[in-house]
């Protein structure tokens, strides 16, 4: 299999301050031991890179613990986030960098991002000591996994290989992996036009829709999003082609997001920075391109000379806006959904501002890398995995105008890859 590349090392820029990055004059807090708390409390989950990787610039890669459990300690009012504080970690596994839970928020999933082939986990999480035991774990059948998601009725897990395959597993009623029932490999189609991106097929998210009835698979090397039916009866587990978007080349698309009300998908390209608005056919599982914004203003460098690389995408649970992290940009982009369910730029929240068109800087490596955000709370706050500047950021929510705002909070968390909040 031909050697997955990543973009060239470019020379860095200056450190600024920023809402996505620690506040520069603190120190670093003490780390504390896990408390026994109650059913009450309040969880988020990192994982995180535990070696380096020529796409990962934290400097502190090699002290990063797998999966690291923070605890949040509300104010008293109820009025601020009030601020997160180390409470539990585990390695089991190299590099566990993408996890999903189920709706009771007592079982974790997570694919472990290493060269050779991966490792899909199962997880305990028990709210009153706010630590995980691991339940067991399979292999991937494919190099590099790195996305996995859990189906609507928690019977499937579906996992993504960048190194050019998807999965699917049964789950127990207990919660634990039962065996893997299908294994597609991506065709390969040459060298795309992003020779260092795109030497190959690169699955990067495998996204079951909420019918649990078709697998949406962004293809990063192929410049396609494919859609896979999920069989039923006798070939329960197994997958069929169901048709793909076909994007412009060097697209790269990465990951989607489902409209939680509608029949829409928007698709995150992270080569060339932009959005793409889908209808999403529920019967069929066919995606329609409708509208391409780009995630972030001024007409950056992107693609093969990039300076920029999108990286996730979430809409608020109203429906009302989409938002996209954008490393080397090192901001989040605010989408307000139109009536057409089409996407309308909003906002950017970067460098300690929130700022309308005006253009931001970009460089690569970026100076703090959101890698990965999540809202959580009824949306009212976006926390933020900041990989290569080893943070992990609160910013607040405003629910009319969508756009997000600095709370000064932060922690301490080294090469952070995926965020779950369990609140």
């Amino acid at each position: 299999m031909a050697k997955v590349k990543r973009p060239a090392a470019k020379p860095k820029a200056k450190a600024a301050n920023a809402a996505l990055k620690r506040p520069a004059a603190l120190k670093r807090p003490a780390a504390l031991k896990a408390k026994p708390t109650s059913l009450k409390t309040q969880y988020v989950l990192v994982s995180a890179y535990t070696q380096k990787m020529g796409h990962v610039m934290s400097p502190r890669v090699e002290e990063a613990k797998g999966i690291t459990v923070f605890r949040r300690e509300p104010d008293r009012e109820g009025s601020s986030f009030g601020k997160l504080v180390y409470h539990w970690s585990c390695t089991d596994f190299p590099c566990p960098t993408y996890m999903c839970c189920n709706r009771a928020r007592t079982r974790i999933y997570t694919v472990s991002e290493v060269a050779e082939e991966g490792t899909l986990s199962a997880y305990a999480f028990d709210a009153k000591s706010g630590q995980l035991t691991l339940l067991n774990s399979a292999l991937t059948g494919g190099p590099i996994a790195c996305h996995v998601s859990l189906s609507r009725n928690e019977r499937t897990l579906a996992v993504a290989n960048y190194g050019g395959s998807v999965a699917l597993f049964k789950v127990n009623a207990n919660g634990r992996i039962s065996h893997r029932t299908e294994l597609v490999k991506h065709e390969s189609l040459g060298v795309g036009v992003n020779k260092d991106r795109q030497e190959g097929p690169h699955p990067h998210m495998a996204c079951l829709d909420k019918r649990n009835k078709f697998l949406l698979v962004p293809d990063l090397g192929l410049d396609r999003v494919m859609t896979y039916s999920l069989s039923t009866g006798e070939r329960v587990g197994t997958l069929k082609s169901a048709g793909r978007l076909s994007l412009p080349p060097g697209s790269g698309p990465r990951h989607l997001a489902l409209h939680p009300a509608s029949n829409r998908a928007y698709v995150l390209n992270e080569l060339l920075s932009t959005v793409v608005t889908c209808d999403y056919n529920v019967v069929s599982g066919e995606l329609t391109a409708l509208q391409t914004v780009d995630a972030v203003p001024g007409s950056p460098p992107v693609g093969v000379d990039g300076q920029t690389f999108c990286s996730a995408i979430r809409v608020s649970g109203d429906g009302k806006f989409v938002y996209v992290s954008n490393r080397g940009h090192c901001s989040i982009s605010v989408f307000e959904v139109d009536e057409g369910l089409t996407l309308r730029s909003c906002t950017l929240t970067a460098e300690g501002e929130v700022f309308g068109d005006a253009p931001l800087g970009c460089q690569w490596p970026p100076r703090n890398c959101p890698r990965d955000f999540a809202l959580c709370d009824k949306d009212r706050w976006a926390i933020v995995g900041n990989q290569d500047s080893d943070s992990v950021v609160v910013l607040a929510r405003d629910a009319s105008t969508g756009a997000l705002s600095p709370t000064g909070v932060w922690v301490e968390c080294a090469a952070p890859a995926c965020v779950l909040p369990l609140f």
